[in-house]
């Protein structure tokens, strides 16, 4: 009589794990280009702003570096609830926004900025 207990406890365990894995595979990306590309994106910008925007005297690049940093910001937000195509599209398009906004920064100040290039788009 045991054994009937205990199958039926395996039964409802495996069932308990499965259903979450099968209700949710609609729902996932096709492939994970997307989020590796908008992720690659989201730490490229943040190499430039992660520590915060220095002071420089030109007011325009301090302005465009500000810009950046709030792209950065947005872009983390973004990722953390991205779960489609679009959501991680959306993502690496903002983070790209910083990636021009620190490259006219820099080029004002007379830095190497960032080499923008578009990426690849699946859609």
């Amino acid at each position: 009589m045991i054994w009937v207990w205990i199958g039926i406890a395996v039964v409802v365990v495996a069932a308990g794990a499965l259903i979450p894995v099968l209700s949710g595979r609609d729902h996932r990306l096709r492939s994970n280009d997307e989020a590796v590309a908008a992720r690659s994106r989201y730490h490229q910008l943040g190499h430039y702003v992660e520590d915060g925007v220095e002071e420089l005297e030109d007011e325009q690049a301090m302005a465009l570096l500000r810009t950046a940093y709030e792209r950065y910001n947005t872009t983390g937000a973004t990722l953390a609830r991205a779960k489609t195509e679009e959501d991680f599209l959306l993502a690496m398009r903002i983070a790209e926004e910083g990636l021009v906004a620190v490259a006219e920064a820099y080029a004002r100040i007379g830095r190497t900025g960032p080499r923008i290039k578009k990426q690849k788009r699946h859609k």
